[in-house]
């Protein structure tokens, strides 16, 4: 696990996403006068916000964004070409919610022998303070079972093993939202297609599709 900063003033995700979610202060969006109360601890309803809706239909710009912070702050951390997420994952952590609805490792949401092979990289960029029970929090080795928060500040970012590291959420119990995105590398050394689909939408986890 490596947490590493970027410049945040060239890369003003958080700007851009309060656009994209009409929201004033992401750490205070439930404050927002018409918040809906949310029970967010199911896996089958962890993406069900108006704001990963609102974040998914408003992705253009940060797309932009994404794409070159792929090409000035990710592929220069590899020595060969890499293939990457080609949508990032939105979440968001609300007091007394998930942010995911269970624990896992990503492998268990990939054909198993697919995912070993190609071995995904993730990235975890928080859009506020991460600390405590807003963030993720995971083994630091697989079957280590020694969970520790993924703290950061906005303009930090973590790559991690989230595909073999056990991680998930606890019950946000800070006054603070956690609202971020996160995303999986491949090194194209190691791409293989793979028609077995992604556990929200389906999309198949190959070039054109998911990445």
């Amino acid at each position: 696990m490596n947490k590493f900063s970027y410049d945040k003033e060239r890369f003003n995700f958080r700007e851009i996403v309060k656009k994209m979610l009409k929201v004033s202060c992401l750490e205070e969006i439930h404050l927002e006068s018409d918040f809906p109360n949310y029970d967010l601890f199911e896996r089958k309803n962890d993406s069900s916000t108006i704001y990963h809706k609102k974040f998914y239909e408003n992705k253009e710009e940060l797309l932009r964004l994404y794409d070159l912070f792929i090409e000035e702050c990710i592929r220069p951390r590899f020595n060969e070409p890499i293939v990457y997420q080609k949508i990032p994952t939105f979440r968001i952590h609300l007091p007394s919610n998930l942010a995911v609805g269970e624990w896992h490792r990503d492998k268990m949401y990939r054909d198993l022998s697919w995912a070993e092979k190609v071995k995904e990289i993730n990235f975890y960029l928080p859009f506020t303070k991460a600390f405590g029970t807003n963030t993720i929090w995971s083994e630091s080795q697989e079957g280590r079972k020694d969970f520790k928060p993924m703290e950061a500040e906005y303009g930090e970012a973590y790559e991690w093993d989230a595909s073999n590291c056990l991680h998930g959420n606890k019950k946000n119990k800070t006054n603070s939202t956690r609202v971020s995105m996160d995303f999986r590398v491949i090194l194209e050394s190691k791409y293989i297609d793979s028609d077995y689909g992604s556990i929200n939408t389906g999309t198949p986890f190959k070039i054109g599709g998911y990445y």
